[in-house]
């Protein structure tokens, strides 16, 4: 069985810098959250999603690939977050992290990426290059 019969192409989560803490890494965060139970992902986006899953998501930060996940999209989230822009998050199982981070260049995206804002649509070639070149 294929990985996308099982699961929902979904997106790169490309994380900005101007958002991010400088003192914490990204990485480490998302290491931190993937040992607690239940780990939610928070995201901005003008239209929030609609709820779903299970999606294949990948995280990128300063043009690097740096872990995946699947993922549902939520938006039960706390109104603190709300208040700060959040209105949908992703609830994330299985999150692993590559022996290297990969490139973006690398995963030969052409135009996705350099049109994207924060999210780049997924294909099955990009997920099966990826995976090939972080193991």
């Amino acid at each position: 069985m294929r990985r996308t019969d099982r699961f929902r192409l979904g997106w790169i989560l490309v994380h900005s810098p101007k958002c991010a803490d400088p003192k914490v890494s990204i990485a480490d965060e998302l290491r931190s959250r993937a040992r607690k139970p239940n780990p939610i992902w928070h995201w901005r986006l003008a239209n929030p999603m609609k709820e779903g899953g299970p999606y294949s998501v990948l995280f990128a930060y300063k043009g690097k690939v740096f872990a995946n996940a699947v993922a549902w999209v939520t938006r039960d989230v706390r109104e603190d977050m709300k208040r700060r822009g959040f209105l949908f998050a992703f609830r994330l199982t299985a999150v692993g992290f590559p022996r290297r981070p990969v490139s973006l260049l690398e995963l030969n995206l052409g135009r996705r990426a350099r049109r994207h804002h924060s999210l780049i649509r997924l294909d099955e070639e990009t997920l099966k290059k990826y995976h090939e070149l972080g193991s």
